[in-house]
């Protein structure tokens, strides 16, 4: 039944911003964050990194998150549009200068200092079109946990099903907690080699550090000019080797929005980050400004009439909640009992 959300193509289903605009340009596009960088000249590779091209991890996200839906609470239909007509963000007066790369990539890095480790409770809305062009919606409940640098946790479960992503530095996995229980594995030394058909969700575990701004960039790594640029009054910068582009804060350096760079430059996924929260500190870093972080994330994926919000409340640096089996799979292979695994790795032969 749920066959009518797939996408028979990718292709821009409105104009273009002057966001998007700006980010399709020549020179060379990077994807992955743990050093698989690929090169991609004028838009050709002869192997490019498949998060933005063809549908296979589209039509799973859609498969999944709509899945994924009937377990979690219905909600009533919502009147605001799915997808806004713009995603960038409101317009605000700033005559300052373009800063330099290192000047603002440093301002932002000193803004992901104090958060080491994060927790807090989530809760994820999804909102989509059904097959007679109505608006349908549900929400789930569950935990987001994060340890500097690269294990996280993103669980979304009721009665022991919805879902839970996570990764610990080696591997990445993405449990699927329906009636055909699987996991997906992966490691994170092989992303590069990530087959786009298998992967449910076009958000990957190594995506969200860098989407909520919580790990640094090099600030010494200048991509080619022009490094800056200003969009409505924010700083719009594209690290390279990151697979992203992101728009600042001008006051704050705190991004705004995320957007993950496709095969061909294009935002393949866009991360709307909103309403702002100071986190409760725990004693070691009680001192200094009080980190923050977006409250609300909203993804939208290229074509889809489909939007997923991840709302974080509660968030705190205090890491006494995060435990270590959060992020140790063998454990939670334990817990949630997967019926298979398919091993992203080689998709073709299940995983042992």
């Amino acid at each position: 039944m749920f066959g009518v959300f797939f996408t028979k193509g990718l292709h821009w289903s409105y104009p273009l911003s002057s966001w998007e605009r700006a980010g399709v340009r020549a020179g060379d596009l990077r994807s992955s964050i743990f050093n698989t960088v690929r090169t991609i000249k004028n838009g050709l590779h002869p192997n490019p990194l498949p998060r933005g091209e063809g549908t296979g991890t589209i039509r799973l996200f859609t498969r999944v998150l709509l899945l994924t839906a009937f377990v979690l609470l219905p909600g009533c239909k919502p009147a605001q549009p799915i997808v806004p007509d713009n995603l960038l963000p409101d317009k605000i007066a700033n005559e300052q200068p373009l800063p330099s790369y290192h000047d603002l990539v440093t301002r932002y890095n000193a803004t992901t200092k104090p958060l080491v480790r994060v927790w807090a409770s989530a809760r994820v809305d999804l909102l989509w079109l059904d097959e007679n062009g109505k608006q349908k919606s549900e929400h789930g409940d569950g935990r987001f946990m994060y340890r500097a640098p690269d294990k996280i946790a993103l669980e979304i479960t009721e009665a022991g099903r919805g879902f839970w992503a996570g990764g610990d530095g080696d591997r990445y996995w993405f449990f699927d907690l329906q009636d055909d229980r699987t996991l997906y594995v992966g490691q994170f030394d092989k992303l590069d080699e990530l087959d786009a058909d298998t992967f449910p969700l076009p958000v990957r575990p190594t995506d969200l550090p860098y989407i909520l701004g919580l790990l640094p960039i090099d600030p010494d790594n200048v991509p080619e000019a022009p490094a800056v640029e200003s969009i409505a009054g924010h700083y719009l910068i594209e690290p390279p080797g990151l697979g992203i582009r992101m728009l600042l804060h001008p006051e704050t350096a705190r991004p705004v929005r995320v957007d993950l760079i496709g095969s061909v430059g294009e935002s393949a996924v866009k991360c709307i980050l909103t309403k702002p929260a100071e986190l409760e500190r725990s004693a070691e870093n009680a001192d200094g400004p009080a980190p923050t972080m977006a409250g609300k994330v909203e993804v939208y994926v290229l074509d889809e009439e489909v939007r997923m919000t991840l709302n974080l409340k509660g968030m705190t640096t205090d890491g006494r909640r995060i435990k270590d089996n959060h992020f140790d799979l063998d454990i939670l292979k334990q817990v949630y009992k997967p019926d298979k695994t398919v091993d992203l790795d080689n998709p073709a032969n299940p995983a042992p």
